[in-house]
């Protein structure tokens, strides 16, 4: 059981961009949803830094088995931390 080099499938190029591009907005995000605490207060904080781990691990998890949930949790990344900071600033007044 286990991997052995002849169970490990190879993996395209295709496959490897486009996870790399999704872990790329990743980690692009993740320093947007650390230096969040400039606009949001400490629980505002907490609950970006969440949505971003929580995408992180799951692209981490699967991007074997398909690339595009790479690419997939880095769009979902950004698209949760800019919707949360937009959010805060309209109903809670989170501001710079």
């Amino acid at each position: 059981m286990g991997d052995t080099p002849s169970s490990r499938q190879r993996l395209s190029a295709t496959h490897v961009l486009l996870a790399l591009i999704g872990w790329g907005l990743q980690m692009l995000f993740g320093v947007v949803a650390f230096a969040s605490g400039l606009v949001a207060p400490p629980i505002g904080v907490a609950i970006i830094i969440s949505f971003w781990a929580a995408t992180a691990l799951i692209s981490l998890l699967y991007w074997r088995r398909a690339a595009w949930v790479a690419l997939a949790c880095g769009l979902s990344a950004a698209m949760l931390i800019l919707a949360t900071v937009t959010i805060g600033d309209l109903v809670y007044g989170w501001t710079a």
